[in-house]
C-alpha cells in the first residue's frame, strides 16, 4: 500500500535539498496547524482541504528550483498585518519562502491557522456565489436562444 507521505516525498526528491527541507517545515507546519485538512498532490502542489476535492482547497504548497511558494485560495480575504501576502487577484494571495528561516517565521503559521478557521465558511459563501452566477448565466442564455437562420429566410421568401 501507498501512503500519501511516500508519494509526496518521492514528488519531492526531484527538488534540490535546501527546497525539500523548507517544503518539509512548511508541511509539518500545515499539518500541526490544519490537523483535519485532506492532504493531496494537485497539479504539482501539496495541497490543504476541506475535503478530498480541490475545489475546497484552503492553501497549498508549491516547490520551484529557486523558492517554495505557499498559497492561500482566499488569502485576499486574510487580514495579513506582517504584510507578507503577495498578490493581485481577486482572492488568492501566495507567500514565496526563500530559507529555511523564512519558514520558521511564526507570522505564516498565523495565516495558515486565519486560513483553516475561515475555511468552511468561506468554501460555503464562495460555492453559494458560483452558483448563483451559474444560474445567471443559465437564465441569460436562454433569453437569447439563438435562432434558426435558414428558417427565418425561407419564412421571407413565402
Amino acid at each position: 500500500m501507498i501512503v500519501l507521505a511516500d508519494v509526496v516525498e518521492a514528488y519531492l526528491s526531484n527538488y534540490p535539498e535546501e527546497i525539500r527541507r523548507i517544503t518539509i517545515q512548511l508541511r509539518d507546519m500545515a499539518k500541526r496547524t490544519m490537523p483535519k485538512a485532506h492532504e493531496f498532490l494537485y497539479y504539482e502542489t501539496v495541497s490543504y482541504s476541506l475535503s478530498n476535492s480541490p475545489i475546497e482547497r484552503i492553501c497549498y504548497i508549491s516547490p520551484s528550483e529557486k523558492h517554495v511558494t505557499l498559497g492561500f485560495s482566499f488569502g485576499a480575504q486574510l487580514g495579513d498585518q506582517d504584510h507578507l501576502l503577495k498578490g493581485t487577484s481577486k482572492r488568492a494571495r501566495h507567500i514565496t519562502v526563500k530559507t529555511s528561516e523564512d519558514a520558521k517565521n511564526s507570522a505564516i503559521k498565523k495565516l495558515v491557522k486565519a486560513a483553516w478557521t475561515r475555511a468552511a465558511e468561506t468554501v460555503s459563501r464562495w460555492r453559494i456565489e458560483m452558483r448563483q452566477r451559474r444560474a445567471l448565466i443559465r437564465k441569460r442564455a436562454r433569453r437569447h436562444k439563438p435562432t434558426n437562420r435558414a428558417t427565418r429566410s425561407r419564412r421571407r421568401r413565402r
